[in-house]
């Protein structure tokens, strides 16, 4: 039998999700693996959020604050689709004000996804780089202006070796965004990656090709 997950107040059938029984405190949990044989399940709670979502008069705000708080802001996050039809403007734009909005208050990731189809791949992607994190030394802390960059493609996530050398080149996501959306800018990531078939490179102009679009 399917089971569902709430999205924007919309059931999806997903055979391969859990079902959540809290939808207002949360609409998706990711097992995480256990630190000990004995000890507790641990979830990393989300919210799925989109332009709409964050449009006045709709308020997200609540929402957020309950979900940070219900974990003193551990293993939270969100996921934000940016092509919404019903949404007005940009989608990316509403993206970065929810960033900008919750910079100085929360810390939690919000993980961009173009479009819904993508979910599950995004989420698997999202998902290993918990487990890795889950076993692995305590790393330096990342800057909150590439966090997101591995999700900035039409194919996540960007591998780790072409994701360290744009990090390196492109300091916030509005870097990587003029970078991809001009000629100029364009020659430099097709150097900078280095990818014999060039689909890494094409698959992040294609990413910000279609935001555009969507605006």
């Amino acid at each position: 039998m399917a089971r569902l997950v709430f999205i924007n107040s919309t059931f999806l059938r997903r055979p391969d999700l859990p079902l959540e029984k809290q939808l207002e405190t949360h609409d998706l949990a990711i097992p995480l693996p256990k630190c000990y044989q004995d000890s507790d399940q641990e979830v990393f709670r989300m919210l799925v959020l989109s332009p709409s979502d964050v449009q006045p008069p709709a308020n997200p705000m609540p929402r957020i604050e309950r979900l940070y708080h219900q974990t003193g802001g551990r293993q939270v996050g969100i996921i934000f689709l940016l092509q919404e039809k019903a949404s007005r403007g940009g989608g990316f734009v509403a993206y970065m004000n929810l960033q900008a909005s919750l910079f100085s208050a929360f810390e939690m990731p919000v993980i961009p996804l173009f479009l819904l189809s993508s979910l599950q791949h995004t989420l698997v992607a999202f998902s290993r780089q918990l487990v890795h994190a889950r076993i692995s030394p305590p790393a330096p802390h990342i800057n909150p202006g590439t966090a997101l960059l591995p999700y900035c493609t039409l194919n996540p996530p960007i591998p780790e070796h072409p994701r360290n050398v744009l990090s390196e080149a492109c300091h916030s996501l509005s870097e990587l965004s003029q970078a991809a959306t001009t000629r100029e800018g364009r020659a430099a990531l097709r150097d900078l990656v280095a990818e014999p078939t060039g689909a890494i490179a094409e698959d992040i102009f294609g990413f910000w090709e279609q935001e555009f679009i969507a605006e």
